[in-house]
């Protein structure tokens, strides 16, 4: 994040604070913040049925099964299913443990394998195959 998105995120967290009535500021606002910032408002509106609440569910846990198995990920911080503004129903952010400039091949490739995780665990549930010569 640049300056702004910090201090636009300390400002939602000042708010989402104030309307739990809170004199302070706690890890749950900040959260909160950090999701309305980078992905938008949550969609309370939309309600997703039983079936995509469960796909979506699968989706995000193989990002996160993913990332747990290949060497280079960075560590998962949660997974969510709240569908948010920017379209993504779900998401399952990653915290780096340090400031990196580039990336080597190696890191590269499990970010890669961490992204298609979502897919291959719907077509692993669903038993779907979106490609004719992969057999689960």
């Amino acid at each position: 994040m640049v300056g702004a998105d910090l201090a636009n995120v300390v400002n939602e967290g000042t708010l989402l604070a104030a309307r739990r009535k809170s004199d302070v500021v706690e890890m749950k606002d900040i959260e909160e913040a950090i999701d309305r910032v980078l992905l938008g408002l949550e969609k309370k509106h939309r309600v997703m049925s039983k079936q995509e609440k469960e796909r979506v569910a699968y989706h995000e846990a193989g990002h996160a099964i993913v990332a747990l198995s290949v060497p280079n990920a960075d560590p998962v911080h949660r997974v969510s299913i709240i569908p948010r503004a920017v379209g993504a129903l779900g998401h399952t952010p990653q915290l780096p443990t340090e400031e990196r400039f580039l990336m080597t091949q190696d890191e590269l490739v499990d970010q890669i394998t961490v992204m298609l995780g979502g897919s291959v665990a719907e077509e692993i549930a669903f038993r779907e195959h979106r490609n004719s010569h992969v057999r689960w």
